[in-house]
């Protein structure tokens, strides 16, 4: 093989990683668990790092690392031994201002960072149907597409560093507040006798649901500014009302649902009640914060 990766991190994503890594590469491996770098050695061959030094050699040093300051030690450590023209590439879920730290230390070695955000479960990393999100200059993502190619074809190039993480961030963000929604429809459900197979039917279809707010009303009418027509703000400011009344009544607590109340009666007062309900987004713009770049 003529491919040498260094691979920091053996963790519940890490280690299916390491074996994508080791069927095309010359692996070495670091984690704190002594358990995990001996099972990489008898799974897969991989070589354990003993000291930072051992990187010098190594075109590729991957992250997957289980929070931002970890990233930000091991690049401390390996910085004064990685040769210019080598790439980091940093697979934990970290934020935008992580990625910008990491580039300080790396300035001024030659060395190129990107971020390719894991958006997968542990069997999908293992199958190769994982997603990347990248973040990062053309240049260093080619550079490092034979690493990339190992991990799986599915990739997306956000933008500059940090785009890729930052999209990962905001797509768990929603998972997790999408979760919280669905528990609280499910608690209404069941107090109010609904079939639970009919509701997630009903909300998984592609024209009603989790799905419209998303594919219609954000990637067409606030994206393109057309509010005219459609659901009025107003009429959805009623139907929240009415399913605050039917939690209240079947005493659900609500945490999120409640929450969204608050920013239709925000919108009815702000004169936007006549327009299609996706007019909401015009308060971000009000707040200097656009949900999409202007025009």
């Amino acid at each position: 093989m003529s491919m040498t990766i260094a691979l920091y991190g053996l963790g519940n994503m890490g280690f299916p990683l390491a074996r994508r890594l080791a069927r095309g590469a010359a692996l070495r491996v670091f984690d704190l668990d002594r358990e995990s770098l001996a099972r990489a050695e008898a799974d897969f061959g991989a070589q354990v790092i003993g000291t930072p030094a051992d990187v010098t050699d190594c075109p590729f040093v991957v992250l997957c690392l289980p929070h931002p300051a970890a990233s930000l030690a091991v690049l401390q450590a390996v910085v004064p031994h990685l040769r210019p023209g080598s790439v980091v590439i940093e697979t934990s879920t970290v934020n935008p201002e992580d990625m910008v730290r990491a580039a300080r230390i790396l300035e001024g070695t030659g060395v190129a960072l990107i971020d390719a955000s894991i958006l997968a479960g542990v069997s999908q990393m293992e199958d190769g149907s994982a997603s990347l999100l990248l973040g990062g200059e053309d240049e260093a993502i080619a550079k490092a597409a034979p690493v990339l190619d190992l991990i799986t074809e599915k990739r997306v190039h956000f933008g500059p560093l940090g785009t890729g993480a930052a999209a990962k961030v905001i797509n768990n963000a929603v998972a997790h507040a999408v979760m919280v929604v669905v528990a609280e429809a499910g608690s209404m459900a069941t107090a109010s006798g609904v079939n639970i197979d009919s509701l997630i039917g009903l909300l998984s279809d592609a024209q009603m649901g989790l799905h419209r707010p998303l594919t219609f009303r954000y990637a067409k009418r606030v994206r393109q500014g057309d509010y005219e027509g459609g659901m009025p703000l107003a009429a959805a400011r009623k139907d929240s009302e009415l399913a605050l009344a039917l939690a209240q009544a079947a005493k659900v607590p609500l945490f999120a649902i409640q929450a969204c109340h608050t920013v239709y009666e925000m919108g009815v007062g702000a004169g936007l009640g006549r327009e299609d309900y996706a007019a909401i987004a015009k308060l971000w713009t009000a707040w200097g914060k656009p949900t999409v770049p202007a025009v």
